[in-house]
């Protein structure tokens, strides 16, 4: 068995119940707001009740119980481990990794991000929300996927504003055209509950917009703040966050007829001093371990926000609470995914600590490997020969089993301080440092290739040009 996505009774049974019941009475009793007539007929089909006046939608005991029931199971017995993580690029700077310095995006500095994502073994790829390159925010949904396109990313299906909807469906009609495939197989859209438990008039809009014409909008959570969003205790942060995640399990039943229930957990404090949402603080972690448990008891499976810094730079602080979040997330859920080169609360993007954050996925990466127990690995006849103070650098049994057994470092420290100091006492920092250079010197010599064909992106442009003349003032 692997080390990870073990049980971890951090919550009594009385606790686990106590927590299931109240969110079951949040969701009965307050529900969840829905400011789209047409979205609350679909869940008034399905039996909920819904308020039209006030555009609430509330669910009874036995409806939720009924919807976790048939819910598709998690096989916790015997849990898919793994480690992995993409780039993800938000609204911040970069880290030039030459300089030091944060500085605004450009494209060269877009396109080496993502190439260094994709040369990483460990990282699966990159993504971007919005454009991080200066454009009106009225076409920001169009020119993230123009970039992400060119440069070999993946968009994150921004859609922000309602009368974007007929460009970016047009836009997929022109990919679907293309690439050969149906329309439904190309498109991608995301919206946002900000506040709690509440889809926005423009968000339902957006999601009734596609729905109409055979699109899935995916609907993601409200990343909750203790204090600010969320009661400021655990206890009851975790217990609106379980009433959201079922809430939106049945929204996506409801809407796409998709029969389906995750626990996610991205619960952080706010800092009452500076009022920040802090990514790098133990509350994170143990809200991941509460809500792992939940997720165990409904039987179904379990992500957490993990491997995330308040750091502004490559740093102690940085590598502490990146490994204080994503340790205990991957041991108890079996798995783990990271936003990779992400400090700063995510407003940093770091290539450095985006080359240090595969080092550490691959230290991770240990925890979900198998650890076989039998008479090979145990080698009680090597133990027998080496005798009392023995020692087994020299054995069979060791040339064997090291390389499988015994994780080896790239980037962290191999050698004593003498050897080190001798070596020009580099760090993790300096290494990674030239790994990004090199990347960089090679798209000199060998620029991106663009997966968009010249008639292909030629027909993009056309259409943000005609989106720009409707749309920006």
């Amino acid at each position: 068995m692997p080390a990870s996505g073990h049980a971890y009774a951090l919550l009594s049974t009385a606790d686990v119940g106590l927590i299931h019941n109240s969110a079951l009475e949040i969701l009965e009793r307050m529900g969840i707001q829905i400011q789209n007539r047409h979205l609350l007929q679909l869940l008034a089909e399905r039996g909920a009740q819904v308020d039209y006046d006030t555009e609430r939608v509330t669910f009874s005991k036995a409806f939720v119980e009924r919807f976790i029931a048939d819910a598709p199971k998690y096989d916790w017995e015997h849990p898919v481990c793994r480690v992995h993580g993409s780039a993800g690029v938000y609204e911040g700077l970069y880290h030039d990794p030459e300089s030091g310095n944060l500085v605004p995006w450009t494209e060269e500095r877009m396109a080496l991000y993502f190439a260094l994502a994709r040369s990483l073994p460990r990282v699966s790829g990159a993504s971007m929300l919005g454009s991080r390159v200066a454009v009106p925010g009225p076409l920001e949904p169009l020119y993230e996927r123009y970039y992400c396109w060119k440069y070999g990313a993946s968009d994150s299906g921004t859609i922000l504003i309602d009368e974007i909807c007929p460009y970016l469906l047009e836009l997929y009609e022109i990919t679907a055209a293309e690439r050969g495939q149906p329309l439904s197989e190309v498109f991608h859209g995301a919206v946002y509950l900000v506040p709690a438990l509440k889809l926005g008039r423009h968000e339902a809009y957006q999601v009734a917009f596609f729905r109409e014409r055979g699109l899935e909008v995916g609907i993601g959570n409200s990343m909750l703040t203790l204090g600010a969003t969320a009661p400021v205790t655990l206890a009851g942060a975790v217990t609106l966050n379980v009433a959201e995640q079922l809430a939106l399990g049945i929204l996506n039943w409801a809407f796409y007829d998709r029969m389906a229930l995750h626990l996610g957990c991205s619960l952080a404090p706010m800092d009452m001093r500076t009022t920040i949402r802090p990514f790098g603080r133990p509350e994170m972690p143990i809200a991941s371990l509460m809500t792992a448990q939940i997720a165990r008891a409904y039987g179904v499976s379990f992500s957490g926000h993990a491997g995330l810094s308040d750091a502004k730079l490559p740093s102690v602080e940085a590598g502490a609470q990146k490994a204080l979040s994503a340790l205990p997330t991957l041991l108890a859920g079996g798995s783990l995914w990271m936003d990779v080169g992400l400090l700063g609360v995510d407003e940093v993007c770091s290539p450095i600590q985006m080359v240090l954050d595969d080092e550490f996925m691959a230290a991770l990466t240990r925890f979900t490997q198998e650890i076989a127990v039998d008479e090979t690995t145990i080698g009680l006849e090597t133990i027998l020969e080496a005798g009392p103070g023995g020692q087994y650098l020299d054995r069979m049994h060791t040339a064997r089993h090291f390389r499988e057994e015994v994780w080896a470092p790239t980037l962290w420290s191999q050698e004593m301080t003498r050897s080190w100091m001798a070596g020009g006492q580099r760090l993790d920092v300096d290494k990674a440092r030239d790994v990004v250079l090199q990347v960089q010197s090679q798209l000199v010599y060998e620029p991106v290739v663009s997966d968009l064909t010249e008639s292909f992106e030629n027909a993009i442009l056309q259409l943000i040009e005609k989106a720009r003349m409707d749309l920006v003032v």
